[in-house]
């Protein structure tokens, strides 16, 4: 029998464990007040819901006033200012909002008037807009709100060139390919430990491992009230480059908190819905990568952590056994509010589950905001509090 390799014991100031977007912003913080920092990550490089997203970065999603609008306000400055010294793929292409309806269209017009200045954003007219964005589908749009400095990223691209950036800049060591199995108090210290028997010593540790809650201190998330949030999207085979912004539709304007601002925005819960998007929590919106490929999305499921293991994903086999076009037959355009479409919109409402929304609910499986990651690590690492257990 070959002897087992020596376990090691490392310390640090800090340890963070999970390298998404919350764990690395949460590392990067901590080192720029001069923390000596290890991050901790599973996977060779992250690989769930931080790099399972759209990589819009958007300020209508939020409510146009309160922490939280200075909170997505915050976090663009933060990507661009990363962006300046190393190229971790963001750009301004803006966001496009399409109204459907006489109503939506009404309440983008209120938004422009209220907060053109404050989101540089511009209305236009349905003619304006469709002689503007051809590939818009005329039957559909009464009208569109241009946020023009929105900001897009590729997602797995982001993160891997911000971790390469951050371990080259400021005290933080990655330590990839590591699942840390436990974590406890050890004297005036904190102790982790992966599942090879290494050891990890800090003052603190930050636990930022996502959806992942069966692993360390499961009874904290059952007992949290918390919920698990499933998106379903798409993405399609590479396209010709025609969408100049990301596109959201006339769902968005329902579904995003900085309308709620607009006085006609109640109205909305009187348009008719299919009760099945409604269910789904589901809404429409398209960004196309680097690669010309297009993700549309999305819809929402949500479970107790509880129930987390029953109901998990199933594909009806029926509803994979559809026609795909050739290279030839294929449109340029994404579906839905697009002209020349359908298929992807068929298969996008088939491959929603049949799961249970509770009265309650808050995703922890999201990409967090940087902002707020700063502003929570800035709390945490002035305070005494740590993750595990026990008091410094």
């Amino acid at each position: 029998m070959n002897s087992l390799s020596p376990k090691s014991t490392r310390h640090a100031d800090i340890i963070v464990i999970g390298a998404g977007v919350f764990g690395t912003f949460h590392a990067y913080f901590a080192a720029q007040k001069g923390y000596k920092t290890l991050l901790i990550e599973r996977n060779t490089f992250p690989s769930d819901a931080s790099t399972r997203n759209f990589g819009m970065i958007v300020r209508s999603i939020v409510e146009t006033s309160g922490e939280w609008s200075t909170y997505v306000r915050t976090s663009q400055e933060i990507y661009q200012s990363i962006q300046q010294q190393q190229d971790i793929g963001v750009q301004v292409k803006g966001s496009l909002y399409i109204a459907s309806t006489d109503l939506e269209r009404t309440i983008l017009q209120e938004f422009s008037q209220a907060f053109s200045s404050v989101y540089n954003c511009t209305f236009l007219d349905a003619g304006e807009a469709l002689h503007r964005y051809p590939f818009i589908q005329p039957s559909y749009c009464s009208g569109v709100l241009l946020f023009s400095d929105d900001l897009t990223l590729e997602p797995r691209r982001m993160l891997r060139q911000l971790i390469q950036y951050i371990v080259q800049t400021v005290p933080v060591e990655y330590i990839p390919n590591t699942t840390i199995v436990a974590v406890e108090s050890s004297g005036s210290q904190c102790l982790a430990r992966d599942a090879k028997g290494n050891t990890y010593t800090a003052d603190r540790v930050f636990i930022c491992s996502g959806a992942e809650y069966r692993t360390l201190f499961p009874e904290f998330f059952l007992r949290s009230g918390l919920t698990i949030c499933k998106l379903q999207m798409m993405q399609t085979v590479p396209q010709p480059q025609i969408l100049p912004h990301s596109i959201l539709s006339g769902l968005s304007i329902g579904r995003y908190p900085a309308f709620k601002s607009c006085p006609s925005y109640p109205l909305l819960q009187g348009q008719p819905v299919d009760q099945r998007i409604r269910d789904y929590d589901i809404h429409l919106l398209f960004k196309q990568a680097s690669d010309g490929s297009i993700i549309i999305g999305d819809s929402h499921e949500y479970r107790s952590f509880e129930d987390a293991n029953t109901g998990e994903e199933s594909t009806n086999a029926s509803s994979t056994k559809q026609s795909y076009p050739t290279a030839s037959e294929r449109s340029p355009y994404p579906p839905g509010i697009c002209k020349n479409s359908g298929t992807a919109t068929t298969l996008f409402t088939q491959y929603t589950r049949s799961i249970p929304k509770p009265s309650k609910t808050e995703s922890i499986s999201s990409p967090a905001s940087p902002a707020k990651v700063c502003q929570q690590a800035r709390d945490s690492l002035d305070s005494i509090s740590k993750t595990c257990s026990g008091n410094r």
